[in-house]
């Protein structure tokens, strides 16, 4: 594993793969819904589709917040580190381009009844190896979930404290 800044020594560790149940492909055949096959046309035109979309959510990081990333991951790296935080805040310093048809292509895959994505050559899913491997929870835990542990209770305490410190002083200044 390489530490995504860059810096740092590569480290080893341990992966843990899932092995297959299938031991055979003799045996009926599985039927696949009919509601799985979309009524969409086949052709790939996402232009040309009845679906109107819009996507909401977080948009590109503004220079100030990376300028600002930078000069606090000097002095609280190793706190962040410590809260659990640190690669959380570097990415969110990073700006990912998303291809609105291919979203829109992979969506008109999906199958709700099987939960997977239906493709000409076969079936795929997003499986509890993938999310292991992405680094996402298993356990049902919400990133919003509260803390559990006192240390990490009290570094977010001090967290929110500065922010509402740096939050005052924007106000005053502005006067």
């Amino acid at each position: 594993m390489v530490s995504p800044s860059g810096d740092g020594e590569p480290t080893m560790r341990i992966a843990h793969f899932l092995q297959p149940i299938v031991t055979s492909i003799e045996g009926p055949v599985f039927e696949l819904p009919s509601s799985c096959f979309s009524s969409l046309p086949h052709t790939f035109e996402p232009k040309n589709w009845p679906l109107k979309l819009e996507f909401h959510g977080c948009t590109s990081p503004q220079e100030d917040w990376k300028i600002w990333v930078g000069k606090m991951a000097s002095l609280h790296e190793s706190t962040w580190k410590k809260a659990g935080i640190y690669e959380a805040i570097l990415n969110s310093t990073y700006s990912i381009q998303r291809h609105n048809d291919l979203v829109l292509g992979l969506a008109e895959k999906w199958c709700p009844e099987t939960k997977s994505f239906i493709f000409s050559w076969g079936e795929a899913t997003v499986t509890l190896e993938d999310m292991i491997i992405f680094g996402y929870s298993v356990f049902g835990s919400s990133v919003l979930s509260p803390l559990e542990r006192g240390e990490l209770t009290k570094t977010e305490e001090k967290m929110e404290h500065t922010r509402k410190e740096i939050s005052s002083y924007r106000k005053e200044s502005r006067i």
